[in-house]
This record gives structure tokens, C-alpha cells and sequence, in this order.
């Protein structure tokens, strides 16, 4: 009796991803990374939103928010085990989902969780539901290691004593504020709080706060992450946008999380604010 040769595909023993993608550059880092370790991946955005500039379109799919379900059950029974949400995005309007018949078993739930308002409920809803959908949901941090700084100065610009003891008291404030979910970054300058971010983002708060200060020691951005943050999807992120808004408003230095501050581009950042003379201090 003739025993054939069984073929296997050499995809079957590849690791399968799923990539959850907003817009900048981290997605495309994450897909580099992914070909580099021969890791299958899929990728996955939403209209309205953000959109990565993924090379490779075979495998990057554009959908409703309410069609979620129904592609993440295709991929899975395509192998797709694992998922990793990076980039931007924005929080959907409810009458933007407009969910098929999977997705309508969890829109009341997730309704109650937008009209809430906050980040975090809604990342831990997010999560949550993945998981009971049979996904491991990736610690962005295990992809993308090298995107964090430790703490201390990571640059050559020397701290003053008004800058400690700005970061101090800016890091007082967000841990008090942390359980209103709020936001992540704060802006103090002499011991004064020119300005709290809230749903317009870290930027907008540079630009808006530029009016309240006054030509003294320059003001400090202290951004940290909210107490019970989910950091597998939702990680404090800095670029060098941020950096050319502190330039460009007179920010003299960012105080971050100390490993759970997402950085695009480390090295230029740091590069950047040697040139400015901009401090990067992880706490």
C-alpha cells in the first residue's frame, strides 16, 4: 500500500495576528516587526478614522465599526488567534456602528459604555469581549520594546529645581484626577497648572496653554498613565509632533511614565530634543 506524503502549508505552523490599526507610524513599525519574525498577520481599520499606510493591501481590511465581529470569527477560523490594537483612532458616534447581526448582542452594552464617556471602561470593555471571543489580546510592549525609555534623563538638558518640583506636583494632581478618567497629561509651570488635557488631546493642551504662560522657567508637560489604565491597548504615546508643538509653544521639558511611554521614532526624539534643548524625564 502507497502512503502519500501529507502536505502541510508551510502558513499552518505560522504565528497568526491580527492587527487593529489607526493611523501614524506604530502600525507600520508593528508590521515590519512582524515580517522580520515570519509572523502572519492581518490587518484590520475602520472607516472614518485614521488610516495606516499598509504596503501590503491583500491583507489589510477597511470596515464599519459594527462589522467587527463578523471578520474577527472569519479570521479566526482562519487560524487568528492573537490581536494587537496600535495607532489612532477615534471613539466612535453611535450612529456610526450600524452592527450586523453579530455585532447586536454587545451594542447595548457597548452603547452604555460610550454614553459614560471615559477611556478606560471602554478599553477594558474591548478587551474583555475579545477574550471571551477566544483571542489573546498582545501586550504592545512585548512587539515593540524598543520604542520605551526608562526613567531619569534621557537627554543633555539638565533639570532645574522648578522643573522637580513641577513634575512632583504634576504627578500628584494626575493621581488624583486619575479615577475621573480624564486625561493623561498635564502642564505646570512655578508651581502653577496652566493646563489639564482632556478629550481635544496632548497637543491641543500645548497649544491652548501657551496663552497662560508667562516668560519665565518654561512650563513642564508631565503625561502619565491613569491608574488602572489598560496598558495592553491604551499606552501614553510621544512623537516627534508633540515635540515640535513643545518647541513651537515654549514647553522646556516632558516628564513620561518611565517604561509605559509608547515612543515613535526613540532616537529622533531624543536627537530632537538635544537640538531644542527640550528635557525628556521618565518618572
Amino acid at each position: 500500500m502507497r502512503h502519500e506524503d501529507h502536505f502541510v502549508c508551510p502558513e499552518d505552523n505560522m504565528r497568526k495576528v491580527i492587527l487593529i490599526a489607526g493611523g501614524g507610524e506604530l502600525p507600520n513599525q508593528v508590521v515590519e516587526n512582524f515580517t522580520t519574525n515570519k509572523i502572519l498577520f492581518y490587518c484590520i481599520s475602520f472607516k472614518n478614522n485614521p488610516l495606516p499606510n499598509i504596503r501590503d493591501k491583500k491583507h489589510h481590511k477597511i470596515i464599519n465599526y459594527g462589522k467587527i465581529v463578523t471578520e474577527l470569527n472569519r479570521l479566526k477560523n482562519k487560524g487568528f488567534n492573537e490581536i494587537i490594537m496600535i495607532g489612532n483612532l477615534n471613539r466612535p458616534k453611535i450612529s456610526e456602528i450600524k452592527p450586523d447581526i453579530n455585532a447586536l448582542k454587545l451594542i447595548s452594552k457597548f452603547t452604555r459604555i460610550l454614553l459614560k464617556g471615559g477611556d478606560n471602561n471602554l478599553f477594558t470593555l474591548i478587551t474583555d469581549t475579545l477574550e471571551k471571543l477566544g483571542f489573546k489580546v498582545v501586550d504592545i510592549r512585548n512587539v515593540l520594546p524598543y520604542n520605551f525609555l526608562g526613567k531619569g534623563n534621557q537627554t543633555s538638558v539638565n533639570l532645574t529645581e522648578i522643573n522637580k518640583k513641577d513634575i512632583q506636583k504634576g504627578k500628584m494632581i494626575l493621581n488624583t484626577i486619575s479615577k475621573f478618567d480624564i486625561g493623561q497629561s498635564i502642564i505646570i509651570q512655578q508651581g502653577n497648572v496652566i493646563g489639564i488635557e482632556t478629550l481635544h488631546g496632548t497637543d491641543n493642551l500645548i497649544k491652548v496653554s501657551n496663552c497662560y504662560s508667562n516668560e519665565s522657567d518654561k512650563p513642564t508637560l508631565i503625561k502619565l498613565v491613569k491608574k488602572k489604565q489598560n496598558l495592553k491597548v491604551d499606552l501614553p504615546t510621544i512623537g516627534i509632533k508633540t515635540l515640535k508643538n513643545c518647541k513651537r509653544f515654549s514647553i522646556g521639558g516632558i516628564a513620561y511614565s518611565a517604561k509605559k511611554t509608547l515612543f515613535v521614532n526613540k532616537e529622533e526624539v531624543i536627537n530632537f530634543c538635544n537640538l531644542n534643548k527640550i528635557f525628556l524625564y521618565g518618572i
